[in-house]
């Protein structure tokens, strides 16, 4: 049984988030009382060093000025390095950030404690957002989107600046994410200006009348400065979840040690407080569970995962590893239908009064899985025990932590209420839509061509294990990034394709009802736009999860957490005025493998039942003739064309009036 596809999922991302990563930096030598004149540099450290925290802005903007608190003597600038633009800053710095020339005019940003963006270095470097900025000026963290909010209205002027220097430079229209730059030779005109910007020209407005001999930031108005600060905070948000099996959960306790981060991963029972877990008793059941999620542009989560509930093996009155369950119960798949509301994009705190929902049954809303607790540390990772949590905030053993942070699950099945904790990391997160690449209506000119939102159509395949014909799905990636499908009236089970229909409206349950009246599903995003000479791409992320599906029901490609699972579209062709040049490959330009990890862990269990003796059988629940057949449809390959271009509506290329 070849399952090298499926496997690596199943592996903790701890480790790889914690892999140190690399680059070089270089110093020059400034007087901090006066301007900056010739600064080249955006970190005060060499980021191969355990101690230099290298950092992404959400807003891409290069040539913004910071000071780092341990360099008294130098001055550095943000720089655009591929699609981010990063700086660096010694772990535990206060980052102080300004736009300033050669003078000592300049528009003040704010002191960011990095301590409060992350305590730890890790391979996902983590961002720095306008609100950060906001939240630094006027010292008030909002605890809502209100536009009428003082921080978030520091916010949206900072936005408009942003904005504004893109709309002189031609880098972006009103309304558009693109990298921007402040040159060396612009922010010296800041000598023009009357006063300095800071938390009170902000705040009042004045900044706009101050600004304008500068940069004239009336373009951009308030709704559309509130759209990308909404904007901004998804885009920090979006990205991979994983929560592992409890793995690394011995028999009697947990085994996270001292510097050595081995979470408990997605575990519980049916005892209170969840620490009587791991306390022998003859009435203990066992849960435990492993999920991907994926969060898109629009603020949205999808997904699904697996879950094992049963009596707990003890041993000599020691409860034995709860990962033993996998060896002796069916999985339970557990549905992430999108949700919008489960994680403050501000405080990136998990929302208790609209917890994220993990639907067991179709038609069964009472046995729920609650995820109603938990904070993401250090923008990647909610930890669920206190033991990790120190861990990742650097807290000593005396030290009181906000317990309230904990990843905490709750559930009621069967009438026995369950409890436990769960560990979470985000990773890859998305960047900008290069213009160059990512052409909509909105940012190109008139009379120009533009092919996004992209009708296109994939062909799954399966192993030959599975013996299956193709399967075809419509999909649009639509012109905010994100990937729904497309798919028509009176399709079938291998027929899923299009005829390229438009919003008509967004339901309740995160589904769309599109202009040909059927119901579509949020199933990815676009993760970043990727140029070559010849190969202009986006990158893709996709989990199909809904019965809606079938026989492709929880395939996943594209998530690129391990080597050869990434996805990209290939869109060099297209952008050349070839209405069906595009294809799907891996970051490697071979084909991509598809991955269904409940239909993985069914085969394992269909495996296991059929080793044992006649008189073992007898303690398990033989596998169905559905379950036998779901587990063969564990792997297999996935390719793309575009869209059925007879269809008026699904033309590739168009010309913006």
């Amino acid at each position: 049984m070849n399952k090298k596809i499926i496997l690596p999922f199943a592996l903790s991302t701890f480790a790889a988030l914690l892999t140190g990563c690399g680059g070089e930096s270089a110093k020059i030598n400034e007087d901090p009382t006066q301007g900056v004149d010739g600064v080249t540099s955006n970190t005060s450290c060499n980021i191969n060093d355990t101690d230099c925290l290298r950092f992404v802005l959400d807003y891409p903007a290069a040539g913004i000025n910071f000071d780092c608190s341990t360099d008294t003597f130098n001055h550095f600038a943000t720089k655009l390095e591929g699609n981010i633009v990063t700086g660096a800053c010694k772990v535990g710095d206060n980052a102080t950030f300004f736009i300033q020339g050669t003078d000592a005019r300049r528009i003040n940003l704010g002191t960011v404690k990095l301590d409060n963006i992350s305590k730890l270095k890790t391979t996902t470097i983590p961002h720095i957002r306008v609100i950060d900025f906001a939240i630094a000026l006027t010292g008030k963290t909002p605890s809502s989107l209100d536009a009428n909010d003082e921080t978030i209205r520091v916010a949206m002027a900072i936005v408009k600046i942003l904005q504004a220097m893109g709309i002189e430079r031609k880098d972006n229209v009103a309304g558009d994410l693109q990298p921007t730059e402040f040159t060396e030779e612009k922010k010296d005109q800041l000598v023009s200006l009357t006063k300095d910007i800071g938390i009170n020209e902000l705040l009042s407005g004045e900044y706009a009348t101050i600004l304008k001999p500068w940069l004239d930031v009336s373009d951009i108005s308030d709704a559309q400065a509130f759209n990308m600060v909404v904007q901004l905070l998804n885009l920090v948000n979006t990205g991979i979840w994983q929560s592992d099996l409890p793995t690394y959960k011995a028999g009697g306790e947990s085994t996270s040690t001292n510097n050595n981060l081995r979470p408990d991963g997605f575990f519980g029972c049916n005892k209170t407080p969840s620490s009587k877990c791991i306390d022998a008793a003859s009435d203990l059941l066992h849960s435990m569970g492993t999920f991907f999620l994926l969060s898109d542009r629009q603020g949205y989560t999808i997904g699904y995962g697996q879950q094992w509930k049963g009596p707990a093996t003890i041993s000599n009155n020691l409860v034995v590893a709860p990962i033993a369950l996998i060896t002796k119960v069916k999985p339970t798949k557990l549905q992430i239908n999108a949700q919008n509301e489960w994680l403050n994009p501000i405080t990136q705190q998990v929302n208790s009064a609209s917890p994220l929902r993990l639907n067991v049954a179709e038609n069964n809303s009472a046995e729920d899985l609650f995820i109603n607790q938990g904070k993401l540390v250090n923008r990647n990772t909610i930890a669920g025990t206190e033991n990790i949590y120190r861990q990742l905030i650097k807290a000593k053993d005396s030290d009181v932590i906000d317990t309230s942070h904990l990843g905490i699950w709750k559930q009621n099945i069967d009438n026995v209420n369950y409890n436990g904790t769960i560990d979470i990391v985000k990773a890859n997160p998305s960047s900008y839509l290069s213009k160059d690449i990512f052409k909509t209506e909105k940012n190109v000119s008139s009379q120009q061509p533009y092919v996004f939102p992209l009708y296109a159509t994939l062909t799954f395949n399966f192993n030959n294990e599975a013996n299956l014909a193709p399967v075809n799905v419509g999909i649009v990636v639509d012109e905010n990034g994100d990937i729904r499908t497309d798919i028509k009236a009176n399709s079938s089970s291998t027929d899923m394709s299009g005829i390229c229909g438009t919003v008509k409206s967004v339901n309740t349950d995160g589904t769309i009802t599109d202009s040909n009246d059927q119901i579509q599903y949020r199933i990815g995003t676009v993760g970043a736009t990727l140029f070559s000479s010849n190969d202009k791409s986006i990158s893709v992320r996709m989990i199909l999860s809904n019965s809606k599906f079938g026989l492709i029901n929880g395939v996943m490609f594209g998530l690129n957490l391990t080597t050869g699972t990434g996805a990209k579209i290939n869109v060099h062709n297209l952008l050349s005025g070839q209405a069906t040049g595009i294809n799907l490959t891996n970051f490697t330009n071979s084909t991509v493998s598809w991955s269904n990890t409940y239909a993985y862990y069914t085969d394992v269990y269909n495996r296991l039942y059929d080793d044992l003796t006649t008189e073992e059988k007898n303690k398990y629940v033989k596998p169905t003739d559905a379950e036998r057949e779901l587990g063969k449809r564990y792997s297999g390959t996935v390719s793309i064309k575009i869209a059925d271009q007879t269809i008026p509506a699904c033309k590739a290329i168009r010309t913006k009036s």
